[in-house]
C-alpha cells in the first residue's frame, strides 16, 4: 500500500531535486525500518513500518529506471532494463531461502540486519559513485515551473495527472495485467499440487526454482533483443508465453511440462520487461520521465496488492481450475491490449 500511493509522488520529486537524492532516501529508508523491524519486538507495530518502509522504498525503482533513460542512448536501453530485471529476480529468488537459513541459525533478526548491512553498502556506492544524472536546468526548470503554475492556479493537479496517465494508459494496462495474474494464481498452486497433483513439496520447490532461474537468466541474455527487434511483437509473443504454465496446469499437468511451462514463462517475462521498460522511457522527456516511471510503480504495486485480494474474495467459491484458466485469459487480454493498442510513442509533453 506505501508502495501504490507514494511511487508517483517519489517519482515526480525526483524530476525536481534529482534521482540521487530519492534514491538515497530509500534506501535510508529501507535501512531504518529494517533496522526498527529488527528490534521493535511489538507485533501490532509490524505493519505501520512495513507502511513506512514500502512508503520510502517506492522511490527506488522509478529513479533507477530513470536515470537509465537519463544516461543510456535509447538504442541500449533494452540490456540496461535486462540486468536491473536480473538484479531484481536474483534478490527475490535468493532471498526467501536466504531469509529462512538465517532465521533458523543466528536467529529472527538476522534477516533484517543483513538486509540493513546490504542497503547500507548500496547507500555509500550511490552517495560516493552515482552521478546525479538529471541535468541541473531540468531540475531548475521544474522547480520554476510548479512555483509559476502554484502562483497562477493553472490546469487542476487532477487534470493534469489525468492526462499523463492517459497518455501511457496502454502500457500501464499491460504491466497491471502481467503482475497481477501471478499472484492471483499463487494462492491456489500449494493445494493444487499436493492434493490433486499429489507432488511433493521438493518438486513444488524445484517448479519455483526453475521459473526463478529463467526470470534471472533470460532478461539477462535477452534484454538486447529490445534493441534490435520490434517491440510490440516481442510484448505480444512474452505475454503468451507468460500463460504456459497455466495452460499446462490446465491441459496437461505432467511434470515435465510443469517444468518446461515455468521456464516458458520465465521467457515471456524477459521478452516483456526489457521491450516495456524501453517503450516507457522512449516516451518520456527529462522532465517527466520521474513521474511516468512512478506512476508505472503504482500500477506494479496495486497488482501484487490486489492480486492475492482478489483471490481470497473468489477463492471460495472456484476451483484451482478455473483460477488458472483466469490467468490464461489474462495473458491473451493482455497480449490482446499489445496488439491492438501499442504502437512506436511520442514523447509525452511534459504536464
Amino acid at each position: 500500500l506505501g508502495m501504490f500511493l507514494f511511487s508517483t509522488p517519489m517519482g515526480t520529486w525526483s524530476g525536481r531535486i534529482g534521482r540521487k537524492p530519492i534514491l538515497f532516501i530509500s534506501l535510508a529508508g529501507f535501512i531504518v525500518t529494517n533496522l526498527l523491524l529488527a528490534f521493535v519486538n511489538v507485533p501490532l507495530l509490524f505493519i505501520p513500518i512495513r507502511f513506512v518502509e514500502g512508503m520510502l522504498l517506492s522511490g527506488l525503482i522509478p529513479t533507477s529506471m530513470s536515470m537509465v533513460g537519463d544516461t543510456i542512448p535509447l538504442a541500449k536501453q533494452g540490456r540496461w532494463i535486462g540486468f536491473l530485471t536480473t538484479a531484481q529476480a536474483v534478490g527475490f529468488a535468493l532471498g526467501p531461502g536466504l531469509g529462512g537459513f538465517l532465521y533458523q541459525t543466528l536467529g529472527f533478526t538476522s534477516p533484517f540486519l543483513l538486509s540493513a548491512g546490504i542497503a547500507l553498502a548500496a547507500s555509500l556506492l550511490a552517495i560516493f559513485m552515482v552521478p546525479e544524472t538529471l541535468p541541473e536546468y531540468v531540475r531548475v526548470e521544474a522547480r520554476q515551473h510548479q512555483a509559476r503554475r502554484g502562483a497562477k492556479a493553472q490546469k487542476p493537479k487532477e487534470w493534469r495527472i489525468a492526462h499523463l496517465i492517459w497518455l501511457v494508459a496502454p502500457f500501464l494496462v499491460i504491466d497491471f495485467g502481467m503482475i497481477f495474474t501471478f499472484p492471483f494464481v499463487f494462492p491456489q498452486l500449494p493445494f493444487f499440487f499436493e492434493k490433486v497433483l499429489h507432488y511433493s513439496p521438493a518438486q513444488y520447490g524445484m517448479l519455483f526454482s526453475v521459473y526463478g532461474m529463467a526470470l534471472a537468466i533470460f532478461p539477462l541474455v535477452l534484454g538486447r533483443l529490445s534493441e534490435i527487434l520490434p517491440k510490440k511483437p516481442l510484448i505480444v509473443i512474452g505475454s503468451l508465453l507468460f500463460s504456459a504454465l497455466f495452460v499446462f496446469l490446465l491441459a496437461a499437468p505432467l511434470y515435465p511440462l510443469l517444468i518446461a511451462g515455468a521456464a516458458l514463462a520465465g521467457l515471456g517475462s524477459a521478452f516483456v520487461e526489457p521491450a516495456m521498460g524501453s517503450i516507457y522511457l522512449g516516451a518520456t522527456t527529462d522532465e517527466n520521465r520521474g513521474q511516468i516511471m512512478g506512476m508505472r510503480g503504482s500500477a506494479i504495486s496495486l497488482a501484487i496488492m490486489l492480486g492475492p485480494l482478489a483471490q481470497a474474495l473468489v477463492g471460495l467459491w472456484i476451483t484451482p481450475q478455473i483460477t488458472f484458466a483466469i490467468g490464461v485469459a489474462l495473458s491473451l487480454g493482455m497480449a490482446l491490449v499489445a496488439f491492438l493498442l501499442l504502437k512506436n510513442p511520442g514523447r509525452a509533453e511534459h504536464v
